[in-house]
């Protein structure tokens, strides 16, 4: 099967097409010349409605890209982790006295 990159194919094609164009009527052509004449000036006169939209896209994938970009890798402040440490072996060394207190508690 042929495709549009083939060029024996697209020529075979025009020449087709050239030969059909060439048997049509004034009326017929006089036509279709209008109407490509008109298909044109609406192109040219269509506003580009998606632009504001398009740029508004790319604005915001490029805010979301530095701020993941310039997401910290590690906590600031390297005292917080000490604290936390620091709280959890208390708690570990307390067991003894969590297990008293959840044991005596009447609503556990």
């Amino acid at each position: 099967m042929s495709t549009d990159s083939d060029p024996l194919f697209v020529a075979q094609v025009k020449r087709q097409l050239d030969a059909h164009a060439e048997r049509l009527d004034d009326l017929t052509a006089a036509r279709l010349s209008a109407a490509r004449r008109r298909a044109l000036q609406q192109r040219e006169r269509a506003p580009r409605r998606w632009l504001p939209v398009a740029g508004l896209a790319t604005a915001a994938a490029m805010v979301l890209a530095v701020l993941v970009l310039m997401r910290p890798t590690q906590p600031q402040d390297p005292g917080w982790e000490l604290w936390v440490a620091q709280d959890d072996a208390e708690v570990i060394e307390e067991l003894d006295f969590y297990a008293w207190l959840e044991a005596t508690q009447p609503n556990g």
